[in-house]
């Protein structure tokens, strides 16, 4: 698509974190990222984060972006608005599917650790370790798992963590297993080298992107420009209008995106907007 069809068409902009506008283990965003939600609004483009952080994890994030529009969380499993306040679209894991679950690889010898997250808190195994650079800002919000106290019905995304690759593909053989077994509506998300996500069935983050462009009266494979960089970002960069992945990624992921953007260390993503004249 050229530079002046995707002014005339790109109607709202989707942003993993990770990797994508927050360097790894960067606990805010830049001033130019904070600036993009600001010029995207001036532009009439709507934004979204579309990312595997829920409301646990998404932190004081939401709030430094405070010209954002909506927040994709937990792989797709729910949308919320950011401007009401309120989840407008949302798939949930069954209480007793995530209980099946977690009473086999909490006792797996190959399972290094296992978490769930509601709306309110974190919840995880024994064996998790909680200080990482990923969990260590939210350990406040992070709890030892309690059948009785989780909030059954807002339970978004399963973390399985190993080791190595090795023992992460052990772990996604068998939740396979265990989801087929018992008939789960659960498949594994994606994964990477010491860990898998496990979410509700057929969601992705470009599914909750097509359900939102739907809703807002557009058509994300006319409308949408997605940036990624990693596994769990592959059909929403393949599906979008114009998919953006990060100069770091890998070749698997840049072989169905459109273009490359800088990696977040120099606030790639900002810039492609400029460039791209979506933002001025």
């Amino acid at each position: 698509m050229k530079k002046e069809e995707l002014k005339k068409n790109i109607k709202l902009a989707a942003f993993d974190i990770d990797g994508t506008i927050l360097p790894y283990a960067q606990p805010e965003f830049s001033n130019n990222i904070e600036l993009m939600f600001k010029k995207l609004e001036e532009s009439n483009i709507k934004s979204a984060l579309a990312t595997a952080r829920e409301f646990v994890t998404i932190g004081n994030l939401m709030n430094k972006a405070s010209n954002l529009d909506y927040f994709i969380g937990a792989n797709g499993a729910f949308v919320y608005d950011c401007k009401h306040k309120d989840i407008i679209f949302e798939k949930t894991i069954k209480f007793e599917d995530f209980k099946i679950l977690y009473e086999f690889f909490n006792k797996y010898i190959t399972c290094e650790g296992f978490t769930i997250m509601d709306r309110n808190y974190g919840w995880y195994s024994p064996k998790m370790n909680i200080d990482t650079w990923f969990l260590r800002p939210h350990q406040a919000k992070m709890k030892p798992v309690d059948y009785n106290l989780m909030e059954k019905d807002h339970l978004h995304v399963i973390t399985i963590t190993a080791k190595d690759i090795q023992r992460t593909n052990d772990c996604v053989k068998k939740a396979k297993e265990l989801i087929a077994k018992h008939n789960m509506d659960l498949e594994v998300n994606s994964q990477w080298a010491t860990g898998v996500f496990v979410s509700p069935k057929g969601i992705t983050k470009s599914h909750s992107l097509d359900w939102l462009a739907k809703y807002l009266g557009f058509d994300s494979k006319k409308n949408l420009i997605a940036f990624g960089d990693s596994s769990n970002d592959y059909e929403m960069i393949r599906d979008a209008a114009y998919g953006v992945t990060m100069e770091k990624a890998s070749e698997y992921l840049k072989a169905v995106a459109n273009d490359i953007a800088l990696d977040p260390t120099s606030d790639g993503a900002y810039y492609k907007l400029k460039e791209l004249e979506l933002i001025k």
